[in-house]
């Protein structure tokens, strides 16, 4: 048995109710771990015609190589799919479950086919069970899970869906614990499409490593240097860095106003943005009741709130920007409401915000009304508006059916022009930035289906650190040859900041490690995963050995989307976003320039190794030893049907 990897993979076969294990070890020598196990499996497995909820597509659920050890901050699992759009996905969850896979003897489960009837796995070792569902379905993730305790034991952890999953909304999510949640790319609708409720484990194996006292040393080493690291405010130990998340996000321009709107005489009654971020401390004193993280952390991320006549729950960073700007709403109490609910539900915060927004717009301009939206007015920032999407959307009831398919499937219903008003890039809601202000954030947002998560760059994260601008500049000019890469509205050197933090999440996905602390907080260093690596496994991996593959991950993930006909005119934003300036705050008048935008998007390309379509080079496949792989694009590179919805464009 090899030391660090458990060296098997579990496969599960819902369709035949039987389960298998298979080697893990082809895949470790090129892509190590976690998210390069699902990867590889998902390129070389599923074909290019497959949708995101036929039985053939293949779920991954891929703890990182480190998960399950006593190395800090590496709880972190990555879920791999076909998406609703019709692309290669990977949510990231953190928690304790992927911990119970490793301990359980697994270095990744995958699941394929469909059950003839709701069904949940229940995995205990060696010993895996279908078990009837049909007592879950329709109920909340949280009593889910507290169902399958109080039949299993409480030495089990769960990953789930809610509702939203199960009624196939493509913006569905999948949970484990209070609020650790897999939320974008749909993944909870493909688990739903399998008539898949939850996956229980129980693992009570030790993950075996090369020399257990060396690496426990190591470990306790780490965790001593990340709590008293200079970037871990005091605040962020207090409060696991959110209490002033909102007032800070505002400070630099981050959040934008409604669906990216232009400013009215509404946005002026509601108070702008100054009130909605006032009474942070007095929310935090009245209803904060304790704090909690995923295994192993040290920062404790997750505060768990209790508001009366809502309930026990807990939310961060983008779901309280989320239910913000994006909303109109400066009600804090609201703000935890509306992520309470897309918790239970099983809901993507984003795609939710999304669809209100979209909708609060709409109805601002007149293109709908109350008659359209089951009575309920759609007014910025009224507290029914915001609820009755999130249940309506979660119980698939009334209008919230427009929007099974997301809001670009709402749009197209709807007519009217309400295309034009749907923030979305390839089918998916965009993350709640205001990418017109930040460049780099732009280029990952087009490139990544309007998320920001795959490539948060030094423009971006530096400004959260607390790190001086003049030791900014030096380390930008040191890494990518230019100073002015940390100015947020510059074009300037972006496009290889942005490769640089691709690999390196990539890198960390692969040894387990929360991107909170490497890359986006404390270091972009991956010195210290690749010696605990090392120290686990009785190999030696390097910082460069980590990133190689990390390049071999982006490239399949690629090359998987190229063969279903994703080329450069849909690594795009919407034409609103070139169209119209930031109206309010730091950053008022920034706007994407097309021609400085295409242009860092060649620069992008050409730093990937791929072509001006952005299709990865015979060239780049061999230099990254991944020959067979360019044989099966090759092979399979036949004109696809396109999956992707998109917003138009100027052309």
């Amino acid at each position: 048995m090899p030391l660090g990897w458990s060296g098997k993979i579990l496969r599960v076969d819902l369709s035949e109710n039987r389960s298998w294990t298979e080697d893990s070890m082809p895949y470790t020598g090129s892509f190590i771990g976690g998210r390069g196990i699902s990867v590889k499996a998902m390129y070389d497995g599923v074909a290019p015609t497959t949708l995101a909820f036929d039985a053939e597509n293949l779920l991954c659920l891929a703890p990182g190589v480190l998960t399950g050890t006593l190395a800090p901050s590496t709880a972190r699992m990555k879920i791999t799919s076909v998406a609703p759009s019709g692309l290669i996905a990977n949510s990231g969850i953190g928690g304790f479950a992927g911990a119970a896979i490793r301990r359980a003897g697994y270095d990744c489960l995958m699941i394929e086919g469909a059950a003839a009837k709701p069904v949940y796995l229940h995995i205990q070792n060696d010993s895996v069970e279908f078990k009837d569902a049909a007592q879950l379905w329709g109920k909340d993730t949280q009593e889910t899970q507290r169902l399958i305790r109080e039949e299993i034991g409480n030495s089990v952890e769960i990953v789930c869906i809610g509702p939203a999953g199960e009624h196939l909304v493509v913006s569905a999510c999948v949970v484990t614990g209070m609020g650790s949640v897999a939320g974008r790319h749909g993944l909870g609708a493909v688990m739903g499409s399998k008539n898949l409720k939850a996956v229980s484990i129980g693992g009570t194996r030790e993950v075996r490593v090369a020399d257990p006292a060396a690496f426990a040393a190591a470990c306790e080493e780490a965790h001593r240097w990340l709590r008293e690291h200079p970037c871990m405010r005091p605040e962020a130990h207090e409060y696991g860095g959110d209490r002033h998340w909102l007032g800070d996000a505002q400070q630099i321009g981050q959040f934008p106003i409604g669906n990216w709107e232009a400013v009215d005489a509404d946005w002026d009654q509601l108070g702008g943005f100054q009130k909605a971020f006032e009474g942070e401390d007095q929310f935090w004193n009245e209803y904060a009741t304790h704090q909690y993280g995923c295994l192993g952390c040290p920062v404790n991320h997750f505060h768990v709130f209790h508001v009366p006549g809502v309930g026990s729950g807990t939310t961060k960073c983008w779901g309280w920007g989320t239910f913000a700007g994006n909303v109109w709403n400066n009600d804090r109490r609201l703000m935890f409401r509306a992520n309470y609910l897309c918790n239970l539900y099983g809901l993507n915060i984003t795609a939710a915000g999304g669809a209100i927004s979209f909708l609060m717009e709409l109805y601002h301009r007149g293109m709908i009304a109350e008659d359209d939206t089951d009575g309920v007015p759609m007014r910025r920032g009224d507290e029914s508006a915001i609820l009755s999407t999130i249940h309506k959307i979660g119980k698939q009831e009334g209008f919230g059916k427009l929007f099974k398919n997301g809001v670009w499937g709402a749009a197209q219903e709807i007519g009217k022009g309400a295309v034009e008003c749907a923030m979305v890039v390839n089918g998916e809601e965009m993350e709640q930035c205001e990418v017109r202000a930040f460049k780099s954030m732009a280029l990952i947002a087009a490139i990544d289906s309007g998320g920001v998560a795959e490539g948060v760059a030094l423009d971006y994260n530096s400004l959260f650190g607390g790190v001086d601008q003049r030791e900014l500049k030096r380390w930008a000019k040191a890494l990518y040859g230019s100073e002015t890469v940390p100015a947020a509205t510059s074009y300037q050197g972006k496009a290889i900041s942005v490769w640089d933090h691709e690999n390196l999440c990539r890198a960390v996905d692969i040894v387990g490690t929360c991107r909170w602390l490497i890359p986006w907080s404390i270091t972009t260093s991956l010195e210290l995963p690749a010696r605990l690596l090392s120290m686990a496994t009785g190999q030696e991996f390097g910082e460069d050995d980590l990133l190689t593959a990390a390049q071999r991950i982006k490239t399949l993930e690629r090359a998987f989307n190229v063969k279903r006909g994703i080329l450069r005119k849909d690594h795009t934003l919407p034409r609103r976003l070139f169209q119209t300036a930031v109206p309010d705050g730091v950053h008022k008048g920034q706007r994407l320039d097309r021609e400085k935008f295409e242009q860092m998007l060649s620069e992008y390309y050409a730093l990937r190794g791929w072509d001006e379509e952005g299709v990865p080079t015979e060239e780049t496949f061999r230099k990254l030893g991944l020959s067979a792989e360019w044989e099966t694009l090759e092979r399979e590179l036949e004109p696809a049907e396109r999956f992707s919805g998109q917003v138009p464009t100027d052309g």
